[in-house]
């Protein structure tokens, strides 16, 4: 599992992660780990992004060209029956220390 940080320190009112993982199971529980422990900082997650993973076109090149050595076979099935993991990135924002929710019941503008 990586996880790329933007800016580097981590330390500001805004910062993007960015999550790659070998299975896409990995990279959710990943995502849903940091997200506690940075709510815990006073971050929230803002926004979410994810990207769909693709083959690359060597691979299916190479895979045609390999066919005769059944490599190629091989290559193709893997290729059609499983997809890659994709890449997700997620905005986290610090959330303002003395954050107030108004009471639905109240009457006054305050809570």
């Amino acid at each position: 599992m990586t996880i790329d940080t933007w800016p580097p320190d981590g330390a500001g009112p805004i910062f993007v992660r960015g999550y790659h993982g070998k299975t896409y199971e990995a990279l959710i529980e990943a995502y849903h780990d940091d997200a506690v422990l940075l709510l815990q900082q006073g971050y929230e997650p803002a926004s979410q992004h994810y990207i769909e993973g693709k083959w690359g076109f060597a691979l299916g090149v190479v895979a045609t060209l390999t066919i005769p050595l059944i490599v190629g076979a091989l290559v193709w099935i893997q290729i059609l029956s499983s997809r890659p993991i994709g890449t997700l990135t997620v905005t986290y924002l610090r959330r303002a220390a003395n954050r107030t929710y108004a009471n639905p019941g109240s009457t006054s503008p305050g809570g």
